[in-house]
This record gives C-alpha cells, structure tokens and sequence, in this order.
C-alpha cells in the first residue's frame, strides 16, 4: 500500500482508506497509520473535520497497536534490536495520536473536554506501553501529560463527561477520570509487577476512579495519606504529607478508594470469589487479595511496605542467570551425568595430570553454563532486597521473577535472588530489585520420574540446587530445579552423595527459568 500520498483529508475518505487497510497484516497496516496520521497532523484542516478524522482511527489504531505490542509483551528485556523497533513503533503512533487530538483546537466546551480527553488517554496509553518493557517513563511525557490536564482543569472542563463519537456503546469519560487512572496505575509499582498484575489494575482503575477526587486543598477531616501531584513536573504522583499546597499542586482525595479496597479485602477473606467482588477471574483469591493489600499500601499509606532501612553500597558481584551458569561456578567443573565415564580427553589427563585439566573443563562447558557479568549492588537490607545496575551494554536479557546467583568477587559465598523490580532509565541503564533466598545453594543432580514417558532423556539427570532445612526460619529443605518439573507428589530422584528417592510435595516459588520446591524423603 502507497502511504506516501495523504488519503484522509475528509471522513468519507478517511472509510474508504479504512476499509482497504490491510488489518490481517498488523505490521503494514501500522505503518500506514503512521504515515497517515502524520500527514494529517500538519494538513490544513479545520478542527471539526480533523477531530472526526481521528474519531474514526482510533478502533483500527487500537486493534493494530494491540497485536503489535505482543510481540514484544513478556519478553525478556532490554529487548533485541529488531523487537525494540516494533516497540518504537508503537509509541510513535501513540504519541502522533496525542499531537493529531491537540492540533484540533477547540471550537466549543465539550470539543475542548473530548480532545484533552483523548490526548490524555493516549499519553497513558504511551505510558502502559513503557511498562510493559520496563523502561522508566520519560520526564518529558509526564510534563506533557500534567500540561494537558492542567489546561482543561482551568477552563472548568476536567470532569465533563464526553462521548465516543463512533462507537457509541463506550460509556462515557472525563479528562479527571482519565488523569486519575494512568496516575494510580503509575503509581502502583509497574516495575515490580508482572504484566499480568498490571492489566488487572489497569481494569479495575476503570471502576474506581471516579471515587477519587483531585482537589487543590487538605481536607482537615482526611484521615488516609494521600498522593500530591505537581503540574510542571516531570514524576508523576508522590507522597503528599510532603508537599505543601500551592497553585500548582494538587491532591488526589483517596478516602472512598481506601474504604472499597479494605471492603474487597474482607469479602475475599470471608469466601467470596474475585469474580463475585468484580474483581474478574484473571487473578486467585489468595493473589487478588495480595494484590489489593499492595494497592492499598502504594496508594493509601496502609502499612510502610519496607520495614528495613535501605543501606547504600558499591559492592561489585558476579551474576549467573541460569541455573546452568550457577551450578557450574559452585562446583567449578562442567556438568556430568552422575556414574557417567570419563571422555577419552579426562581420561588422558588424569594419567598425564592426576585431574581432569581447566582447559579440558572449559572445552567441555557450554557457554550457556558460564555465563557471568558483572553488577554493582547499589543498596540493601536487612530483608534481602537489592537494588543492582548494570551498564547499557550488558548482554543478557532479564525478566521479572527470574532467578538469578550473586557472589562477590573477594568470597565464595552464592546468593540466589529473584527478580522482584526491574527498570531501564532512559540511559539504558538496568536497575534490579532481588528478594533473596535465605540459605546457601548446594549443587546437585535431579531427574524426574513419568511412567509412560517415551523421551529418550528422560531418565537424565539435570542441574540443580538444594537448599538445606533452616530451622531457625523454619523453613523446610527444598530444591530448585529446572521449570515445568514440579507436579504435586511427583516421584524424582536428587543425586547428592548418592542416588535419593523423592517425592515432591509443595510449590515455594516459580519463576521464568526455575521452580523452587520442597519434598520428602522415603
């Protein structure tokens, strides 16, 4: 399809345009939209004409940013350059949405509501996109954003409700209503969410905001803390028993939110399910409660969320991120199937040496296995939590609740830690948050037993780790295998000393590239 010609300068050109854009191809048809909406952002149009234009691209927009953005949704990050161009796509198409709403001027009150309106949206939705890579959201947007609502609060206009002019079974919304929500969700931790946790929010912001109000005093009478934002700034919400009123400022009024969060925290207490609260069926009881109780904590000042004091450091570690990489560097050799016979190359060198040499070691290690790169732990505490960066240029790709071994380079002692916040700057540069796993790894073998199972590996023994019974923490032995290995009461072995029957009994944790899990012994 020729893009390059400006197709859209009336409505019924814009529906002719539309019903040959190639929606099966997501790829070109975002391409095209890009193109087109840019050439309508500088076209001679009137406002009226523009703003019905752009009504009628928001579905197809919507649909193909939608398929475009799993491409890269769930990925590990930072992402591969040709993932992260798809990405840079689909924020320049956000974003020339957002400059087509403000070229349309305003010709009346509610022309005026309905574009700050979309262009607030489309800055959110900028914004979700940002998270779901975790990259930190630019300062530069945030000031835009606060700009915008900023300009319709002036004119009176922040709660009209406006409609959607093409697809009239949308309820209606507000530029406050808006404004609230990408507010909270931001403000809701993302880099410490899953995408998953994220999109729930995300659907349940639009059944609570408007219990939230944005008022330009304190209310004397308020007894939940609450979230100040300033207009100019380029952060989005923060805490507002420290920032002083003045024209500027606002505060979002979190009384009746706190009130509904503590009632759907009972309900899910006393039975109910998170379908029978509207909470939908996305999230576990048990998960939609934690999930609130955060909510509750980020938003409402319920509950101090860290109770160690966070303790700066400059401490370079060695970082392995496979279970692989880590069992190598605790056992210093490559890996071996337990009573399996030396190679014909070990076997020279221990009549040549006495001991299988480094160089026949490395020449047995996959690259997989070896894996290190250096971090700096920026801060810590006494619960485990670390804060780590690494520079732009690092190599391996990270996900959230991914395991990863830490050890510094003046001692042998190895951390395990899991992948609770991750977030890249605008520099490029990685930061991590790890909760730690008590205890120090042991490297074994394990296999799995299926009866009726025909996989010629599957009597293989595997890397893994064990990790001894604290009873201090009183915390069982557990074993942290490869993913997928855990079912309840499945039969494996663990090859420490000796072979050990097992039976696998309780799921601790599951991440990305492992699952921890405890078991018994017979």
């Amino acid at each position: 399809m020729n893009s390059a010609a400006f197709k859209i300068n009336t409505v019924q050109s814009c529906k002719d345009w539309l019903a040959t854009l190639p929606l099966d191809n997501a790829g070109q048809a975002q391409a095209a939209l890009v193109a087109q909406i840019k050439l309508l952002n500088v076209a001679a149009l009137s406002p009226n004409l523009r703003l019905s234009i752009l009504e009628h691209l928001r579905a197809p927009v919507a649909r193909v940013q939608a398929e475009r953005a799993r491409i890269y949704s769930n990925l590990p990050v930072p992402l591969e350059p040709p993932v992260a161009a798809v990405w840079s796509v689909v924020i320049e198409l956000w974003l020339a949405m957002v400059h087509g709403y403000e070229a349309c001027g305003a010709s009346g009150e509610m022309t005026f509501a309905l574009v700050h309106q979309r262009a607030l949206d489309y800055i959110g939705l900028a914004m979700r996109d940002y998270n779901r890579i975790y990259r930190a959201v630019p300062a530069a947007l945030w000031k835009r954003f606060h700009q915008l609502f900023e300009r319709v609060e002036a004119a009176g206009l922040a709660g009209a409700l406006v409609d959607d002019l093409v697809n009239r079974e949308n309820p209606p919304a507000s530029c406050i209503a808006v404004y609230v929500q990408v507010l909270l969700a931001q403000h809701a931790t993302p880099d410490a969410l899953t995408l998953v946790q994220n999109a729930v929010i995300e659907r349940w912001l639009k059944q609570w905001s408007p219990l939230v109000t944005v008022a330009k005093t304190v209310r004397h009478d308020d007894t939940v803390p609450r979230l100040a934002v300033i207009f100019g700034a380029d952060t989005g919400a923060r805490d507002g028993k420290a920032v002083q009123p003045a024209p500027h400022v606002r505060y979002l009024e979190l009384g009746p939110l706190q009130a509904v969060l503590t009632q759907l925290m009972a309900g899910l207490r006393n039975g109910k399910t998170p379908a029978d609260l509207a909470l939908g069926g996305t999230l576990s009881p048990a998960a939609c409660e934690n999930l609130l109780l955060m909510l509750n904590m980020q938003w409402c000042g319920v509950g101090d969320g860290r109770i160690d004091e966070r303790n700066p450091s400059s401490l370079k570690v060695m970082v392995s991120m496979s279970i692989a990489a880590m069992h190598f560097h605790l056992t210093g050799r490559a890996f071996r199937q337990p009573g399996a016979p030396l190679t014909k190359r070990e076997e020279d060198d221990m009549r040549s040496f006495g001991y299988v040499s480094d160089a026949t070691e490395r020449a047995l290690l996959s690259q997989n296995s070896g894996a290190l790169e250096t971090w700096e732990i920026i801060n810590h505490s006494r619960s485990g939590l670390l804060g780590l960066c690494r520079q732009p240029d690092a190599g391996t790709r990270i996900c959230h609740n991914q395991l990863v071994g830490l050890r510094t380079a003046t001692s042998r002692t190895f951390y395990l830690g899991i992948v609770q916040r991750l977030l890249i700057d605008e520099s490029g540069a990685v930061s991590l948050g790890l909760r730690v796993i008590p205890g120090t790894p042991k490297p074994i073998a394990m296999r799995v037993r299926d009866e009726f199972s025909i996989d010629a590996d599957a009597d293989k023994f595997d890397r893994a780790l064990l990790l001894a019974a604290d009873e201090a923490r009183k915390a069982p032995a557990s074993v942290i295998m490869a993913p997928n290995y855990y079912e309840p009461n499945r039969s494996a072995e663990l090859y420490i000393d000796a072979q050990q029957p097992v039976k696998l009994t309780a799921l601790l944790d599951k991440g990305v590239n492992f699952e921890r899990a405890t078991f018994a012994t017979f």
